[in-house]
């Protein structure tokens, strides 16, 4: 049997065409785009399938995309193969599909869900003009030296967004001041810092307005305790109070995502086997960064999920 942790990626994994093997094989995975299509008012395989890369990875598009691509990657891989799971984590977005599989989330609600935060965040990245900048090169500890210089130099607000990995870190926060941070970021001993191709400062305080609006709409949703382990973003830490899974939700728009650490508070606790599921191989590489020898089986594809035993 094929026995592991799950990993679901967030925006910035998307592509044109992804789950689109699972479909075609009918069962759960067409099944979960027609209801999720139905909810959201509009064709979500056509989006997902056919549309352009530039319309697919509008914010709001690429959410509920995302969420029902792997969703349906994963329901094919249960359809066709033994698996158990341990536990469930996801970057970002990556938490409600991961909330999804654990059940303490419905479908139907994450979908709403996920659709409503895309237009949130994309509202608040509109007004705040800000984005984001990927840091190679340097640990968390000399990102945050910079990003405080910087804001309190006053030539921006930015802040360190996501922990990635070792040597990998996501700043954030207003243009002018990523700007002033990356040339002093390179002085400081960076190998390369690298523009994100998103629409506003996400995890920074400068969202503060979509996570109003996203906690206004978590307080109407019912949540359950999580099957099995579920390590959260904000605290890196694992948590079965769906009360404490709520506030973490909205906590995480204007929260720094830790990934490293959740990685490896999963690695502490026992897990020795991860699956990452959905398109796109990135969490994978940043796990064999935090642990060179862990085992990570990436599925994307129906050629990856009948390439396992059982």
């Amino acid at each position: 049997m094929n026995k592991g942790f799950l990993l679901f990626p967030g925006q910035g994994a998307q592509v044109v065409g992804m789950a689109k093997d699972s479909y075609d094989t009918g069962g759960h995975a067409v099944a979960l785009f027609e209801e999720a299509s139905e909810i959201l008012g509009f064709d979500l395989a056509q989006l997902t399938f056919q549309s352009d890369q530039e319309t697919l990875s509008r914010t709001e598009n690429c959410q509920p995309a995302l969420l029902v691509s792997c969703m349906a990657i994963l329901n094919t891989l249960r359809e066709r193969k033994a698996l158990s799971i341990t536990g469930a984590s996801g970057l970002s977005l990556g938490e409600y599909t991961a909330l999804t599989i654990l059940e303490t989330l419905d479908f139907a609600d994450a979908v709403r869900l996920v659709r409503q935060r895309g237009e949130l965040m994309e509202a608040a990245g509109r007004k705040s003009q800000g984005g984001m900048v990927s840091v190679i090169g340097l640990d968390g500890e000399a990102v945050n030296a910079v990003c405080q210089k910087v804001t309190e130099s006053g030539a921006g607000k930015v802040w360190a967004a996501n922990y990635n990995c070792p040597g990998q870190v996501v700043i954030s926060g207003e243009k002018a001041g990523l700007v002033a941070a990356e040339d002093l970021l390179r002085e400081a001993g960076a190998r390369k810092t690298i523009p994100l191709n998103v629409t506003g400062a996400f995890h920074t305080p400068l969202m503060e307005e979509a996570r109003a609006g996203l906690w206004k709409i978590l307080t109407e949703v019912s949540l359950r305790t999580p099957l099995t382990k579920f390590i959260n973003n904000v605290d890196a830490a694992m948590i079965t109070d769906p009360e404490m899974i709520r506030q973490s939700l909205a906590r995480q728009l204007v929260s720094p995502v830790r990934w490293e650490q959740s990685c490896r508070l999963a690695l502490a606790s026992g897990e020795k086997t991860f699956f990452e599921i959905g398109p796109g191989r990135t969490l994978a590489g940043l796990m064999r960064r935090i642990d060179k020898d862990v085992k990570v089986v990436s599925i994307s594809s129906l050629e990856d999920i009948e390439a396992l035993p059982g």
